[in-house]
């Protein structure tokens, strides 16, 4: 267990002070998304270690600089697990950056995401200050919500020193169903997934096949699984699956190609529904690999490859983007933290 924030805030202040830019970064598993990044590393990744941990109140707290693995480990001797399940990658993405841009496992429409999850923040912001937000236990907020803020902001709000999160208990049984389907029988298959009362977790649509997670009681998993309804695929497979699924491998950009990500309605067929698309969370979430001279679909995400100096994320209407200037100012009034990364005028 390493505290570093005393350094971190030293390190702010000089910067505040001098106009020099930091480039927040942990194991540095996220350079790829977003616009590309600028200023003097600001290192987190000393910064690690469980703060306090209560299993039987579901909460840990931990430093930003905690790897996804190491939270992981700690957990699953508790027989516990985080909700949001974000990627790993290689073992080395930490639970800061995990926060910052936002990353979330396949069964997040079901289980709900990295905000879902988060109870508290600890935070410096561009003066030096080192402020608190939140708390560890769940509940309704009056105001505005300066945690969940964090979540996507990549780094341009401050930095994040700690985080409190729900945990939930692991699953007693998990199969995977396999179904094959065409990209429109898929469409019309994955949004009832949704709507049936099901131990569901995670589905998704690969190379002509329609593939459904079943996590829960043992009990209400085998009780699926022997009314037939699909395939059951084998457990290797499934784990395999599932894992690349969560770490972006299923489709791998080079460097001549682009990920493209939309959001859309789960049933809307006009929008990146190819033969080599990747239909995730129930059909809503679209990725597509194109060549890196090739535009990409309207509307949609540069998620990641492709040419980062211009807006990857898209444009925000006036009344969103006036609304994150604001915030922008009010947590880094000398534009300190990440310039540009989430956007160009930011």
């Amino acid at each position: 267990m390493t505290d570093m924030t005393s350094v971190l805030q030293d390190q702010v202040r000089v910067a505040a002070d001098t106009g020099a830019g930091l480039n927040i970064v942990g194991a540095g598993t996220k350079t790829g998304l977003g616009r590309a990044a600028q200023g003097q590393t600001l290192s987190l990744l000393e910064h690690k270690g469980v703060i306090s941990y209560s299993p039987t109140e579901l909460v840990i707290q931990v430093r930003s600089g905690t790897t996804v693995t190491e939270l992981n480990s700690i957990l699953a001797e508790q027989k516990q697990r985080l909700v949001f399940d974000p990627p790993v990658f290689n073992d080395q993405a930490t639970i800061g950056g995990s926060v910052a841009a936002n990353q979330s496992g396949s069964s997040r429409p079901w289980v709900g995401g990295v905000r879902d999850s988060l109870l508290g923040v600890g935070l410096i912001n561009g003066t030096g200050e080192h402020l608190h937000f939140g708390g560890q236990v769940m509940k309704n907020v009056a105001g505005f919500d300066v945690s969940r803020c964090q979540v996507g902001a990549m780094g341009t709000l401050g930095v994040i020193t700690e985080v409190s999160l729900k945990v939930l208990p692991q699953y007693e049984a998990d199969a995977t169903l396999v179904f094959a389907a065409s990209v429109a029988d898929a469409l019309q298959m994955m949004p009832q997934y949704m709507q049936r009362n099901l131990p569901v977790t995670s589905v998704c649509y690969w190379q002509g096949k329609l593939y459904v997670r079943l996590q829960g009681s043992t009990a209400g998993v085998d009780s699926i699984v022997s009314a037939g309804d699909g395939s059951v695929l084998a457990q290797d497979a499934a784990i395999a699956l599932w894992h690349q699924l969560r770490e972006y491998k299923l489709l791998d950009a080079t460097t001549e190609q682009v990920l493209w990500r939309s959001n859309v309605a789960a049933t809307d067929a006009l929008v990146m529904c190819t033969d080599d698309c990747l239909l995730n969370w129930a059909g809503s979430q679209r990725w597509q690999l194109l060549p890196a001279d090739q535009a990409g679909p309207e509307q949609a995400i540069q998620f990641m490859g492709g040419d980062r100096q211009g807006e990857v994320n898209g444009e925000l209407n006036s009344v969103a983007r006036q609304l994150q200037g604001r915030l922008k100012k009010a947590f880094d009034p000398h534009s300190v933290f990440n310039s540009g990364r989430l956007y160009s005028w930011m």
